[in-house]
């Protein structure tokens, strides 16, 4: 009789091949208790580079517990609804192909299940520095920048989450997704414009109504921060995607006023970001300024985009009287 597979590790990859091989063999050095059972899933979205020469090498070390499938449909999306399609154990647990993990993170995830009635896991996030942080970079305070650097620490203790966790260390009951659907196709990186969010939108749905999600403290993962990232540039290109991804997520109301497709309450929030922006002194106030900015108009101008092409759309179902 087979056993029963208790987690399922999803794991998609897109031309990482060098930082994938790193993560597996730190996946490969978990410890577990033997009654648990598990697997890893690997999901290649269309690689180019040596990704499937790497999974081999894990596929040929373990045939067992390693899984690889090809997804040719570009997105990260797309990636994660075929790994849980695929996925044969109870508990489907996600982490980034350039992470590290700790050798107790699934054996932490799964007792968090075992002692609390949950649907939903979110494990701690440890950033790893591999050069210096930037004078610039202002990671707590009134002008902290968003997750460009990946994080997620709610202290030591379990307790019930009040927000979204990230992709790169949460874990759901199978059962999550067949009650509240997968994860949204038009949101998560694409290969080619940046749109996120498609883990925060999927765990707010759960929050939404009424699931409960767990932190687990002492399931920890370790994200690097890439050294490429820690531009000003990469920044306010990825404040921008963050916006547009917003508008996706966060529709305005339908009768929402407008000035030239734009909502009026998002014209006033852009206004008095520019004001910010323009005003500030302080080296950090200003760049956090310019930050939020770029955000409200990547909002904005996504949100017109999407409002007008609803209008069309609209008006190509609506039949024309010709009477």
């Amino acid at each position: 009789m087979d056993q029963t597979i208790r987690l399922s590790v999803i794991l998609c990859t897109w031309n990482r091949a060098a930082s994938l091989a790193t993560t597996l063999s730190s996946i490969e050095k978990s410890e577990l208790p033997p009654a648990i059972s598990w697997e890893v899933l690997i999901v290649d979205n269309n690689s180019s580079d040596d990704t499937k020469t790497v999974c081999q090498q894990f596929l040929a070390l373990n045939p067992q517990r390693y899984r690889y499938v090809f997804e040719k449909r570009q997105g990260k999306s797309f990636a994660l609804n075929t790994g849980i399609e695929n996925a044969r154990g109870e508990i489907v647990v996600f982490t980034d192909d350039d992470v590290t993990v700790d050798k107790r993170w699934l054996a932490e995830t799964a007792k968090i299940y075992e002692t609390f009635p949950c649907i939903g896991v979110g494990g701690k996030i440890v950033d790893a520095w591999s050069s210096r942080k930037p004078d610039w970079l202002s990671l707590e305070g009134p002008y902290k920048l968003r997750v460009v650097i990946v994080t997620f620490d709610l202290g030591e203790e379990p307790c019930a989450l009040k927000t979204a966790p990230y992709g790169a260390n949460m874990s759901m009951r199978k059962e999550a997704f067949q009650k509240y659907g997968n994860f949204r196709a038009d949101l998560g990186p694409t290969g080619g414009k940046e749109f996120r969010g498609e883990d925060t939108e999927f765990c707010r749905r759960l929050l939404r109504a009424g699931e409960t999600l767990i932190y687990a403290p002492k399931a920890i993962v370790f994200h690097p921060v890439a050294e490429h990232r820690m531009t000003k540039r990469y920044f306010a290109e990825w404040y921008y995607a963050f916006g547009q991804s917003t508008a996706r997520i966060e529709r305005p109301p339908e009768h929402a006023a407008r000035y030239f497709g734009f909502p009026r309450y998002m014209v006033r929030a852009c206004i008095q970001d520019i004001l910010l922006w323009m005003t500030s002194i302080s080296a950090q106030r200003r760049f956090f300024y310019k930050l939020q900015f770029l955000c409200s108009w990547g909002q904005m101008t996504e949100e017109r985009r999407l409002w007008h092409n609803g209008k069309k759309e609209t008006r190509r179902k609506t039949p024309v009287d010709v009477s």
